[in-house]
């Protein structure tokens, strides 16, 4: 049986069926911020003009082995998966999950669901049964794609445990050589599909303006979400980034990310982005910092995308074992603060400007600094809304400064659906608030017309003022003991909040209590913003966006 302390939703109660009203969408249209094309005609068009330029590149480490997709070949495999979905009785409005790493096969059923006009369910392979099930259900997926087994986790006997209690899962189809009983094989009815069903049209018009996308968010803090996107919020931020609605990226750009493309970050800047640039998406399938500079110089990366985490692993990587970069750009977002510190480390290591922006899954990437910003300027500023986004920063009483982050525009996601919240029932975003979705996230004014992340909401401690949370983790790491820290709060006899900090080591041990206080204190920082616990941990926990994961530290002070 599932967890009983989670009450399964009705399909109804996720709103697949929701688009945005008609005003709504023809404002959008005029102003150029959503269109009547499918990323899928861009991938075709891409393929005619373009056919043997290099698509995407796809790193397996357990083979050690590089695949290089043209246009010609993408486009050619996401018309065969087309194909495969059709043969499985796929039709528009279905939901099909996949479980795959980041392999070119991912990108190919992805944009295979959106030509076929289905909802794709691209979900991370770090989730394990339990947390598959939910998703599952609370999805009703038709078809669920996974490998056999992979980094020690054997997928197909995980999908067969739960798939008896999933009464909306058709197929379960599973890549690789063990093919379980009642499952079908992913070579036979998608590499090598000779099935010809009539391929279906391709969405076009207010077509790309229903659910395509459904990601769960990371859940750092508490129960997953489901965040549903169309086509054309996708758009809206993607293109902003890439500059489609400014002044393009440049020809032949390369872009990578460490982040899985079975997340927002991932999926848009290694794949959605490149094909709107006519560009190169490249990806590793697990996380190694030497090897992804390998993967990053082989293929001629121009563009990293990179959370904080991973950023100074990069960093010190590249400074241990200099390669070959001369192109680089380097944007960091998401997962924590971008601090001061590391931005001097980036910059020292690759010799590349660094930008900061900062996004979230139910909108992609929504402000970054700007290319004629002062080079400085991503030590001080994650940067300006991008084209279509507004921003409202709001009081937050009793936070020195600290605002609380409020959005508006074409990328923000139609709806969000989480377990507990409204009665299990999800509310289109443009029902409430004339549109404003409440980010819940502390930012500070930058002084010209932007803002610098400050932390979540949901990360703010003490009482009755608020410590910025982010100013002090960024001391503590000027500590030479020091290689990791997070600033997390705790409950006290006295009633009140305290703060504690959660310190992973630069050698054998992190510095005490006094010797953290001293060093602050040395630094000019005000009393009441110092840590009051210290916790020594051998390595912050994280999840694959590289956000540290302060349920599981909060749990060791409790």
């Amino acid at each position: 049986m599932a967890d009983s302390a989670f009450r399964e939703p009705r399909a109804t109660e996720i709103p697949f069926a929701v688009r945005p009203p008609e005003t709504v969408a023809a404002r959008l249209r005029d102003r150029g911020w959503w269109r009547d094309r499918s990323i899928v005609h861009d991938l075709l068009n891409a393929a005619v003009d373009r056919p043997d330029a290099p698509a995407f590149v796809a790193h397996r480490a357990e083979e050690n082995r590089t695949d290089t997709l043209t246009y010609s070949e993408l486009a050619r495999h996401t018309e065969r998966f087309t194909q495969a979905l059709a043969t499985l009785g796929v039709r528009r409005g279905d939901r099909v999950a996949f479980q795959l790493p980041a392999w070119w096969e991912a990108a190919a059923l992805t944009l295979a669901c959106a030509w076929t006009g289905a909802v794709a369910v691209p979900l991370l392979p770090t989730l394990r049964s339990r947390e598959l099930e939910r998703m599952l259900q609370m999805t009703g997926a038709a078809v669920c794609v996974v490998p056999d087994t992979w980094g020690g986790h054997d997928y197909a006997a995980a999908l067969e445990r739960v798939a008896g209690r999933l009464p909306a899962l058709r197929h379960r189809v599973v890549y690789g050589d063990k093919i379980p009983d009642g499952a079908l094989d992913f070579a036979t009815y998608f590499l090598r599909t000779t099935y010809r069903k009539p391929l279906p049209d391709i969405p076009s018009g207010r077509d790309l303006d229903a659910v395509t996308l459904v990601m769960f968010t990371s859940g750092t803090t508490g129960e997953r979400k489901a965040v549903l996107h169309t086509e054309n919020t996708l758009y809206a931020g993607t293109a902003a980034a890439a500059g489609v609605l400014e002044r393009g990226w440049d020809d032949g750009e390369v872009f990578c990310s460490p982040h899985p493309i079975s997340g927002l970050a991932g999926l848009l800047y290694c794949l959605w982005g490149p094909i709107l640039a006519r560009g190169t998406g490249v990806c590793t399938d697990s996380w190694d910092p030497g090897r992804q500079l390998d993967v990053m110089a082989a293929s001629g990366t121009t563009q990293i995308f990179a959370a904080p985490p991973f950023a100074a692993q990069l960093a010190e990587a590249q400074r241990k074992t200099p390669r070959s970069l001369p192109a680089l750009r380097f944007l960091m977002c998401g997962g924590g603060p971008v601090l001061p510190k590391l931005v001097s480390d980036v910059t020292a290591a690759f010799a590349a400007p660094v930008r900061t922006c900062w996004g979230m899954t139910e909108l992609g990437m929504g402000i970054r600094t700007r290319e004629d910003d002062p080079e400085d300027w991503a030590a001080h500023s994650d940067g300006r809304p991008l084209p279509g986004l507004e921003t409202s920063l709001r009081e937050v009483p009793g936070a020195d400064g600290l605002r609380r982050l409020w959005v508006r525009g074409p990328s923000v996601c139609v709806a969000v659906w989480a377990p507990g919240v409204d009665g299990g029932a999800a509310a289109p975003t443009w029902d409430r608030d004339d549109g404003w979705m409440d980010t819940g996230d502390l930012v500070r004014d930058d002084g010209a017309g932007g803002i610098r992340f400050a932390g979540r909401a949901d990360r703010r401690v003490g009482g009755p003022y608020m410590i910025p949370v982010a100013d002090v983790e960024n001391e503590i790491l000027h500590h030479p003991g020091v290689a990791e820290a997070v600033l997390i709060g705790y409950a006290d006899e006295d009633g009140q909040e305290h703060a504690c900090a959660v310190l992973a080591p630069a050698d054998d041990h992190a510095p005490g209590l006094d010797e953290i206080r001293g060093f602050l204190t040395e630094r000019g920082m005000t009393q009441w913003y110092l840590p009051e616990r210290v916790l020594e941990v051998p390595e912050l926990p994280k999840n694959e966006n590289g956000k540290i994961l302060v349920d599981k530290l909060r749990l060791l002070l409790s």
